[in-house]
C-alpha cells in the first residue's frame, strides 16, 4: 500500500512560514541582483538611467563573479532570486547567468521591458520556466508610452515581446508607474495589460535616480491625484467581485524609533551590479564588496548597522501616526530633504491626503 498522498499547501502560506522563520532566524531566503545598469531605454523616471554609461558599465560584475554570488546566496539557504537592472536582457550572458540560476534551484522572477525579447529568448524561458516575469508597461499608446521610454519603435518592440511570451504561456505580470505622462490613459493601459490576461497593478511612487539626481520627481503626480486614482482602482476591485479594501491601516504612533521601518535588514539582500551587497536598491551606505567578502560575511558587516539605526532627532517621522501610508525611504530622502531622518514633502503629502480619505484628520508637517 503506497504512502498518503503529501497534503498541499498554499504558496501565500508557505511563503509566509519561510519568511517568519527567516526572520525569527535572521537568515537570508531573498536575493534582488541587478546584473546590469545597462538598458535600451531611457525611461524618464527611471532611477538607474544615470549609470547607463558606458563607462560605468566597465565596472560591472562578470559572469565568475555573479555565479560566485549565487553559489554563496545557495548555501546561505537563499530560496527566490530577482534579476533586474537596467535591462537584464541588454546583459548578452544573461541567459547563461540565467540557466546557472536555474540550476541551483532557485525560484526566479525576472524584470524586464520585454523589448528585446526574441523567439529565441522566449523558447529557452520557456524550456526553463522562470517563476514569474515582471514587465513593465508604461502606455497603451506608441504615443505615450514613448514619451516615457524616449526611445522611437519600442512600443511596437514591447508588444511583439510580450506576445512571444503570453504565446508559450509563460508567467507574465505586468506594473505601470502613474505620472504625469501617462495619467490621462491609466484606463486603457489597465485594459491593454488585461487583454494578455493578466491583472492590472499600479503604483505612483517615484524616487530620485541612484546618484540624487531629482530629475524623476518632475513627474510625480499631485497628492490628490494619486489617492483619487487609487480609490477609483479599488471601487474597481470591488466591483469584479475582488477584496479592494485597504483592510486593517495600522494607523497609530510607530512602536520604535528605528530609522527603517520597511523590513530592511531581515530576510533579503540587494546586490548592485558593481558587486556590492546592502538591504535594498537604494542603501548606498553601507554596502560590502563582494569582490573582497563573502555573501555571509557581507550580511554580518551590513545588517546590524542598518537594523540597528534610528532616529536621532526630533524630526516628524519620529512619531508620524500615518507612516504606515508613507512611501518614504530614508536611504534617498538626503537627496530631496537634506537629511534621511527629515520627511520628505511629496510623499508627506500624499500619506496625509490618504489619511484624510480614509477619514482620519491630521495636519502635515510640511504644512506647518
Amino acid at each position: 500500500m503506497g504512502s498518503p498522498p503529501l497534503p498541499m499547501i498554499d504558496y501565500q502560506e508557505f511563503s509566509l512560514k519561510v519568511h517568519d522563520h527567516a526572520a525569527e532566524h535572521r537568515t537570508i531566503v531573498n536575493a534582488q541582483v541587478e546584473v546590469t545598469y545597462g538598458c535600451n531605454l531611457r525611461c524618464v523616471h527611471c532611477y538607474t538611467d544615470c549609470y547607463n554609461r558606458p563607462d560605468l558599465l566597465k565596472r560591472e560584475m562578470r559572469f565568475e563573479d555573479v555565479t560566485r554570488i549565487l553559489d554563496q546566496l545557495h548555501d546561505q539557504g537563499c530560496l527566490w532570486v530577482c534579476f533586474t537592472g537596467g535591462e537584464i536582457f541588454a546583459r548578452k550572458d544573461f541567459l547563461e547567468i540565467y540557466a546557472y540560476a536555474k540550476g541551483k534551484g532557485f525560484l526566479i522572477t525576472l524584470f524586464t521591458n520585454a523589448t528585446l525579447i526574441t523567439e529565441r529568448i522566449a523558447d529557452f524561458l520557456k524550456d526553463q520556466l522562470p517563476f514569474s516575469i515582471d514587465i513593465s508597461c508604461h502606455g497603451a499608446t506608441e504615443e505615450t508610452f514613448e514619451q516615457v521610454t524616449q526611445v522611437k519603435g519600442s512600443f511596437q518592440r514591447f508588444l511583439q515581446g510580450v506576445r512571444l511570451l503570453v504565446e508559450r504561456g509563460l508567467p507574465v505580470k505586468f506594473k505601470t508607474k502613474a505620472m504625469t505622462v501617462n495619467a490621462h490613459e491609466l484606463g486603457q493601459i489597465k485594459a491593454l495589460v488585461e487583454s494578455f490576461g493578466a491583472e492590472f497593478r499600479l503604483n505612483s511612487a517615484i524616487y530620485p535616480r541612484l546618484d540624487g539626481d531629482l530629475a524623476p520627481a518632475n513627474y510625480r503626480l499631485q497628492p490628490e491625484q494619486i489617492v483619487a486614482i487609487e480609490q477609483s482602482m479599488q471601487a474597481e476591485d470591488q466591483e469584479d467581485g475582488r477584496c479592494g479594501a485597504a483592510g486593517e491601516t495600522g494607523l497609530g504612533p510607530p512602536p520604535d524609533d528605528r530609522l527603517f521601518r520597511c523590513g530592511c535588514g531581515t530576510t533579503g539582500v540587494h546586490i548592485g551590479a558593481w558587486g556590492t551587497l546592502s538591504t535594498c536598491t537604494w542603501v548606498n551606505e553601507p554596502r560590502a564588496d563582494l569582490r573582497v567578502k563573502s555573501v555571509a560575511e557581507a550580511v554580518e558587516e551590513v545588517f546590524p548597522e542598518v537594523r540597528g539605526a534610528h532616529y536621532e532627532t526630533d524630526t516628524p517621522c519620529r512619531a508620524c501616526e500615518v507612516y504606515t501610508l508613507c512611501e518614504r525611504m530614508p536611504a534617498n530622502a538626503a537627496a530631496e530633504a537634506g537629511d534621511q531622518e527629515q520627511p520628505v514633502e511629496h510623499f508627506c503629502r500624499v500619506a496625509y491626503t490618504r489619511a484624510e480619505a480614509l477619514g482620519i484628520k491630521g495636519e502635515c508637517p510640511v504644512n506647518r
